[in-house]
């Protein structure tokens, strides 16, 4: 089986740098809008993304400064993806223990079995502390080190 690598779903296209963001919704709506402007998910998809965290919490922020958005794809997922938003000022999820957020992953996926591909791929990126510095204060595709 082919190993999977992070550029297989993240693009420089699907990537905004050093943003602003006036909260989570704001957060997640952009990095949904990401996916959507390539023509990846339906717009149906960046909803149920912010349709998750307003049913369930911010459960998404999986450790301090980082959060993975995603939702059941329902059909509204064409193309396994990622896309990438970091915010230079962080913003606030309402997680206690790993809020502020500066880097929101949205990961969208055609099926369970993907969906849990994409985490994978994208937990092991994240699981070494100088890939999330180096996200946080990327200001180039290139500075991310994919």
């Amino acid at each position: 089986m082919k190993r999977l690598v992070l550029t297989d779903y993240l693009s420089e296209s699907a990537t905004e740098l050093q943003q602003q963001a006036d909260g989570w919704e704001e957060a997640v709506r952009r990095a949904g809008g990401l996916l959507e402007r390539q023509g990846y998910i339906l717009p149906a998809y960046t909803q149920a993304m912010v349709d998750m965290v307003k049913e369930l919490g911010p459960y998404i922020v999986i450790m301090p400064g980082v959060a993975l958005a995603h939702a059941r794809p329902e059909g509204n997922v064409k193309r396994n993806s990622i896309a990438l938003v970091t915010f230079r000022q962080g913003v606030p999820f309402g997680n206690e223990s790993n809020d502020p957020v500066y880097v929101v992953f949205a990961i969208a996926a055609t099926s369970d079995q993907e969906h849990l591909e994409l985490f994978r791929t994208l937990a092991k990126f994240i699981a070494e502390e100088e890939n999330v510095e180096r996200l946080k204060t990327a200001r180039t595709y290139e500075e991310i080190g994919l």
